[in-house]
């Protein structure tokens, strides 16, 4: 019989490893198995500390009880490179799943934003028996626009060309592309410098990323398959497209509850401030409401 894994210790960076890969987390909150293990997963050019807020809410009182597991996502922050590499979503929820097998998690609650939330419901498709809950903030159009919907087909194609782009090496007019149509036009001269250097450098994994994006398209069927506890989260101030997206994956999501949190602070921080205290007040509502 192998021994169990060690109890993680809260902060600080550690690796798990998937093939080759190796990929980098962090763990706060109550440790052991006493606690309820949560995974907060971030959006595309980002990386752990986009949930620094929401993490730092979650740690103390207002998630007391929960084990927080923190990913950085393949091409971001301390894991494992993209460039030039071909991954598919699947790909990043085994991912997830090799960083809760390093702890000795066999189910846990997911939190996905952006990225992160198509990632999440990879996971809970493939998976079932590991996912104890949903939270999925601003799930992507790309993903779950309806196929025959016009915007939504209108934004795969653009979605396709700037990975297109950026695998050509232009990776300005690749970020233009993605996001002149959420930021608006002159967003780097908005932009926090430390904001604009992470997004500069989890550049690299724009072209992968972007076409496993534009190539996971779970169908109707597939979203109703999904049976786990799920919250669907948007901004109050989304555009239009963003919230008709939540609306519409809520709908098809048997057990999903659809709600909204207030604006992030700015552009470059959306999950910080009143919008972090929010997302965390929901996500230690939802866990704590006997899901899973």
């Amino acid at each position: 019989m192998s021994d169990p894994p060690p109890t993680p210790r809260p902060g600080g960076t550690r690796f798990a490893r998937r093939g080759s890969a190796r990929l980098a987390y962090e763990t706060a909150g109550t440790t052991g198995n006493a606690g309820q293990p949560l995974a907060l997963l971030h959006d595309l050019l980002d990386d752990r500390a986009g949930f620094a807020a929401v993490r730092g809410s979650l740690a103390g009182d207002a998630g007391a009880g929960l084990r927080l597991i923190a990913p950085d996502a393949r091409g971001h922050g301390a894991s494992a490179a993209l460039a030039n590499r071909r991954v598919a979503l699947p790909d990043l929820a085994a991912d997830v799943l090799a960083v809760l097998d390093a702890e000795g998690i066999a189910r846990v609650h997911l939190v996905g934003h952006g990225l992160g939330a198509t990632t999440a419901f990879a996971l809970a498709a493939a998976a079932p028996a590991r996912v104890a809950s949903l939270v999925l903030v601003a799930p992507p159009l790309v993903t779950f626009g309806a196929a025959d919907d016009p915007t939504a087909r209108a934004h795969r194609e653009a979605t396709r060309a700037a990975a297109d782009t950026a695998d050509k090496g232009s990776t300005d007019r690749a970020l233009d592309a993605l996001l002149d149509p959420r930021w608006g036009v002159g967003w780097r001269d908005r932009l926090p410098r430390p904001r604009l250097a992470s997004i500069r450098r989890h550049a690299g994994a724009l072209a992968p990323l972007l076409t496993a994006l534009a190539a996971y398209a779970p169908t109707d069927a597939e979203i109703r398959g999904v049976l786990a506890p799920a919250l669907v989260v948007h901004a109050a101030d989304a555009p239009t497209a963003a919230r008709q997206t939540a609306e519409r994956l809520a709908s098809l999501l048997p057990t999903a509850r659809l709600t909204s949190i207030p604006p992030g602070p700015e552009t470059a921080l959306p999950l910080g401030g009143e919008a972090g205290a929010a997302l965390a007040a929901l996500i230690a509502g939802h866990v704590n409401a006997g899901n899973g």
